[in-house]
């Protein structure tokens, strides 16, 4: 029934980020873009996940892609971010004789982020720090992982996150990103096992357009 319900809820996830970005898009083509802003994204992953017998945040992996922001003439706005997102796990052995661990899962991942902005800088006319609050659809499409049966993880994941923003100018800005899944990544029958359960920190790099 659990996984029934994690399934719906990944569906309907989907979907709503799909007719999001079908809107935004479409109104952006409209001609009414004026509090539309796009920015293009670079950073990196530090990704752990629960379950694998390791501690800590040592698998690093690439993070990339685009955010459609819609801000408004108050400090808040809205966004959906459509990246491609490296996760995973890295566990290293004591012993130097043995080879690292690693779990990688690649995923495309579409964030929808609420965002309250402060800080304003007038002469430049943009507002400098931000929190950020959110949910993610994320779809995997590559998988990496001696010792576990592919087919048993999942092929949808729902997570969500929590970050803060700075802007040195009204175009180059820095981020600090936690994103959590709500749910195990793996499916698993052995009671023993307690499954896996992904997470990590992003530091991304935000240009402006």
């Amino acid at each position: 029934m659990l996984d029934l319900f994690q399934i719906q809820i990944s569906i309907d996830m989907s979907r709503i980020v799909t007719l999001v970005f079908i809107f935004l898009t479409g109104f952006i083509l409209d001609g009414n873009s004026q509090g539309f802003k796009a920015i293009g994204i670079v950073g990196l992953n530090a990704s752990q996940i629960d379950g694998d017998d390791s501690y800590g945040f040592h698998k690093l992996g690439w993070s990339a892609g685009a955010r459609l922001s819609y801000a408004t003439e108050k400090s808040y706005d809205l966004s959906l971010e459509m990246l491609y997102s490296q996760r995973g796990s890295l566990v290293k052995p004591l012993d130097d004789k043995i080879p690292n661990f690693k779990i990688k899962l690649n995923y495309f991942e579409f964030p929808v982020v609420f965002s309250i902005r402060d800080w304003f800088v007038e002469e430049k006319s943009y507002y400098k720090v931000r929190a950020d609050v959110g949910v993610s659809y994320g779809y995997i499409f590559g998988i990496e992982a001696p010792g576990y049966d592919e087919t048993n993880f999942k092929t949808h994941d729902v997570s969500y996150l929590v970050g803060a923003g700075i802007n040195f100018t009204k175009r180059f800005g820095m981020s600090l990103r936690y994103t959590s899944s709500f749910s195990k990544v793996y499916k698993t029958d052995n009671v023993e096992d307690t499954g896996l359960l992904s997470y990590f920190l992003t530091l991304r790099s935000e240009y402006s357009f």
